[in-house]
């Protein structure tokens, strides 16, 4: 197969990539982001290239398309490889289940005012998949440690109701992002965990162009 001809659009990336721009291409799928990062790895093919995806099958896939001078795996298999094996051990304990979190951090069902006048009522199972959850938004998000935007409250809760849930679940949440590095806790943990710290480690990647697929907003 011959190289592609690119669009107007993507003409666009590759002029402003070669005057060295960090770039953010937003498309709908099937609109030819690979495609283009593709055409970027083409003309770099004297450079060391890294692609990185969050989806294994996505990698996998640049593998066969991409030059040999990229390298190409997800992020979770960069950071596996460079964070303390302790870490990734705990991949295999089993997790906690939030009915068990919840009671071992002394949390009970709650009831709480709703915006129709009723009250809303979560369990002890609720309580503790809210913190795990938070936790886990952490994870995937920018900020170097927890807090109230990580927590998700039920729409039916008023600001300053919601906002008092929240501050009162936040301790519980950070204590929870304690215990998923802690080396003494036996609780099993999520990918996003060792992805986190392998982040707030500010590492370096090493290659000359770094191209990336798939990206949350």
């Amino acid at each position: 197969m011959g190289a592609l001809n690119p669009t107007d659009e993507q003409q666009v990336v590759l002029q402003r990539a070669e005057r060295g721009a960090t770039l953010k291409i937003k498309a709908y799928a099937g609109a030819g982001k690979t495609s283009t990062l593709k055409m970027l790895a083409d003309r770099r093919t004297h450079l060391r290239g890294r692609f990185l995806a969050f989806n294994k099958a996505i990698a996998e896939s640049a593998k066969a398309k991409f030059p040999k001078n990229v390298q190409c795996s997800t992020w979770h298999s960069l950071a596996y490889r460079q964070v303390d094996p302790y870490l990734t051990q705990k991949l295999n304990q089993p997790k906690e289940r939030p009915q068990d979190l919840a009671s071992r951090y002394g949390l009970g069902p709650m009831r709480l005012p709703s915006i129709m006048g009723k009250t809303v009522e979560l369990s002890a199972y609720q309580l503790g998949a809210i913190i795990a959850d938070s936790t886990g938004r952490f994870c995937r998000s920018a900020q170097k440690e927890p807090d109230t935007r990580h927590i998700q409250v039920s729409d039916m809760l008023d600001d300053r109701t919601a906002d008092e849930f929240k501050a009162f679940i936040l301790p519980h949440v950070k204590r929870h992002w304690e215990e998923c590095l802690s080396r003494d806790s036996r609780a099993g943990i999520s990918p996003d965990v060792y992805l986190k710290v392998w982040e707030l480690s500010q590492p370096i990647i090493h290659a000359d162009f770094l191209l990336c697929d798939e990206m949350p907003e």
